[in-house]
């Protein structure tokens, strides 16, 4: 401020130093808050334009900064890929098209060198956040025009009918020649595919003026943002040298997961009461164990039930979501209990559970549980056990069949350390060679609060990187100070996130939009990052299901998933319902996910690309209740630019009898990249929801659940990269012309329909899996 003028508030430092600076323009990119305090102090000659900084977070990190110029990045390495690889010059030689797609590239190439500036840096300006989301949403829009125009090519390369080229470089008689010799092969095209009696999709119509407009509008739009982005890092970088760091890090050993600590004494006198103590004698007693999310139930509780395996005849373990049915769960209990002989097989499953375990001496658990308990007090057998988890002790009152209650309290300083020591420096000596992090150390874990969770992701964080600078930055995040309690390990959870390498974040976020609990197969993750683009290989001899792989490893081994073995010694992965709250947190401006438990009242930001429905039987149990529900899903257009949408989900056994109502609203979904379809055991036809499916130019992911019925020719969805239709319940007419999907990499079919594959699945030379094939003779 000016020495004869106070100023309203305090200004934040960095405005400070803009107007010392003397930078002209940046009064554009200041926030309402923040204009007022400035008069007085600008040029005067200085005139204020449209500002596009809405609000300024006054908790930027470094962290966050990166992450958002390498989401930047990656949107506008996108966008450039169909131009770099495929899209050949003599196919885009046109009057139309040529001068805007090269004007186009050498915009999103003039800000990718930008942003490769700032790389390493550590910038904090909370003025450049902003501008990099928005120059994001620009190069997504990019990416569509060009992931388009690319779609036309392909096309227009099978129907051999090169219609943008106008104007060839050989001349007129030349041009004349060739498009002779393409309306020939196109003639012959159709009748060959005509033969086969599939139907046929109409073939989209290319309209080079409207994507000469959009590629017009968009080298408009990046211009003036590309220069204020290119003004702001000028001046962060003016005076700043790179971030200091190792090329080669030093590390540990390879993580161990850790063993059980602090709660030893417990454990034992839970398994002595089993064997042979007050729980031995009753005919059926119910555990509760209680704790806040982290504290280490579920660990407290593996634990325990496999020191106590032999005892009992029957192990059950039940994870109960929050938005549970209990008759799914009841069926889910009933599949996992031998068949007796004799058994009534038309019984209900109560009846099922009571026969099955008369005799038998059984241990249930129920991991976040309220009820379920009723068949099980009918056993015969003597020292039947059912341990329940549980956050709030006051959820099982409803029920009262609690007959014992152990609660899980924080991990004292010295057991907790030695855990932390253990997430850290795994098998090795603590700080034997690194002496000079004990004290940096030890201030960490007093922000851990006790809470195992927090332990292993921030102490996975800090074995990354054992240096003193690493850890002292750790330390000194502002995220920090947004703890509310001391049960509060979010912002320890949010900072093991924002180190994460930004391959990585986006990896994880995407579980978001999944339901919580659920279960993830290693290849279904990695096939689900190939269809959304996320997945990215520089060393061109790596498939990237390897890659994806890795990256799924690295996720587990720094505490974001774990990796469990099902009964029938498969691995599935699943994630902590807090690092599931994290995930749905950090990705709400791209992610939603809807149930009708929050459709009323969710505030939808205009940059969501990605949503998810999960449907539950509750949502059918009556009239009222499916009305509800569906007049409530028919306003998502008034909250959702449903044209936007990359991604869409529906999860849930009546998605079905939702059909008409989400088939109204997204009708206008033609953006869309993954489709799946998850869990649904009502017949509809998926075309009834996605009206559009036919026009779906940017699909690269189509999973289909098992009733759903798919009408429309696959053929056409030239950009495919995963076809999963393993659950198809009913015979897929599968088309002539499959070999039109060149970039398809995973082909997922039941064995009973490979009969109907024909032999042109063998020119798809990206295909990574198709577990057989039948060879026949073809007339």
């Amino acid at each position: 401020s000016t020495k004869d003028r106070r100023p309203v508030s305090p200004l934040p430092r960095w405005v400070l130093q803009l107007v010392e600076a003397g930078a002209e323009g940046w009064y554009s990119i200041l926030s309402d808050s923040v204009q007022p305090h400035l008069s007085g102090i600008l040029p005067q000659d200085l005139k204020p334009q449209r500002l596009v900084l809405q609000h300024l977070n006054p908790l930027t990190s470094s962290a966050t900064m990166a992450t958002a110029i390498s989401a930047a990045v990656w949107a506008l390495r996108k966008a450039l890929a169909p131009i770099t690889d495929d899209l050949p010059k003599d196919w885009a030689a046109s009057d139309s098209l040529g001068p805007n797609i090269n004007a186009l590239k050498m915009e999103l190439l003039r800000v990718q060198g930008i942003l490769y500036n700032a790389h390493d840096r550590e910038i904090t300006n909370p003025a450049l956040q902003d501008l990099l989301h928005m120059l994001r949403q620009l190069a997504d829009g990019a990416e569509d025009v060009l992931d388009e125009l690319d779609y036309f090519r392909i096309q227009d390369k099978l129907d051999s009918s090169y219609h943008a080229a106008d104007k060839h470089a050989k001349g007129c008689t030349h041009g004349l020649a060739l498009n002779a010799r393409h309306t020939a092969r196109a003639v012959a095209n159709k009748f060959k595919f005509s033969s086969g009696g599939n139907k046929q999709t109409p073939k989209l119509k290319f309209d080079r003026v409207d994507m000469s407009k959009r590629m017009a509008d968009i080298v408009q739009q990046l211009d003036p943002i590309c220069a204020k982005v290119k003004e702001i890092l000028d001046l962060e970088l003016r005076n700043q040298k790179p971030a200091q760091g190792n090329n080669r890090p030093k590390t540990t050993s390879a993580i161990i997961e850790p063993e059980l600590f602090g709660r030893n004494v417990q454990k034992k006198n839970i398994v002595d009461d089993i064997t042979h103590g007050k729980y031995y004698a009753n005919g059926l007693t119910v555990l509760q164990i209680v704790g806040p999310g982290g504290i280490g139930k579920m660990t407290f509780t593996q634990h325990v039930y496999q020191e106590v395996n032999s005892l009992f005849d029957i192990m059950i373990w039940i994870c109960v979501s929050l938005n549970f049915d209990a008759n799914r769960l009841t069926q889910k209990i009933v599949k996992k209990i031998p068949k007796v002989n004799a058994e009534n097989e038309n019984a209900i499953e109560g009846e099922l559970i009571e026969q099955r375990l008369k005799h038998k001496r059984f241990l249930l658990v129920l991991d976040e549980w309220k009820k379920l308990l009723a068949p099980f007090r009918k056993g015969e057998a003597r020292g039947n056990m059912v341990i329940v988890t549980t956050r709030i002790p006051e959820a099982v009152t409803m029920v009262k069949t609690v007959d014992y209650s152990i609660e899980l309290n924080r991990l004292g300083t010295e057991d907790f350390m030695h855990l932390f020591e253990a997430c850290v420096f795994g098998h090795e000596q603590p700080w034997k060679d690194y002496p000079e992090l004990l004290g940096v150390g030890k201030s960490i874990v007093g922000h851990l609060k006790g809470f195992p969770l927090a332990a292993k992701t921030v102490g996975r964080l800090l074995r990354n990187q054992l240096s003193l600078d690493n850890w002292t930055r750790v330390l000194e995040s502002k995220e920090w100070e947004l703890q509310t309690s001391d049960y509060d390990i979010m912002p320890a959870l949010k900072l093991s996130y924002d180190y994460l390498p930004f391959h990585l974040q986006q990896c994880f976020s995407y579980g978001a939009l999944f339901p919580e609990d659920y279960e993830f197969g290693g290849t279904e993750l990695v096939q689900l990052w190939i269809g959304l683009d996320i997945l990215d290989s520089c060393d061109e001899r790596k498939r990237l299901e390897d890659v994806g792989l890795c990256y799924l490893n690295d996720l587990v081994n720094r505490g974001f998933f774990k990796k469990n073995e099902k009964e029938d010694g498969s691995s599935c992965y699943v994630m902590h319902d807090l690092l599931h709250e994290l995930a749905v947190k950090v990705s709400s401006s791209e992610c939603l996910s809807i149930s009708s438990s929050n459709v009323r009242y969710i505030q939808s930001p205009p940059s969501v690309r990605h949503l998810s429905i999960i449907i539950g039987d509750r949502d059918v149990n009556d009239r009222m209740t499916f009305e509800d529900f569906k007049r409530d899903l028919s306003t998502l257009d008034e909250k959702l630019k449903i044209e936007n949408l990359k991604t869409l989900m529906l999860f849930g056994e009546y998605q079905g009898c939702f059909a008409q109502t989400l088939g109204v609203l997204f009708a206008e979904a033609k953006s869309l990249r993954v489709i799946l379809l998850s869990g649904a055991s009502y017949r509809y036809v998926v075309e009834d929801v996605f009206r559009s499916l036919p026009r779906l130019i940017h699909l690269r992911y189509l999973r289909i659940t098992p009733f759903a019925r798919l009408n429309s020719n696959i053929s056409r969805f030239y950009h495919l990269r995963v076809l999963d239709v393993e659950q198809y319940s009913v015979q897929l007419d599968f088309p002539r012309d499959m070999s039109n999907l060149t970039k398809l990499r995973h082909f997922l079919v039941r064995d009973i329909d490979l009969q109907y594959i024909n032999s042109d699945v063998g020119k798809l030379e990206l295909l990574q899996d198709l577990r057989s094939f039948m060879v026949k003779r073809e007339i």
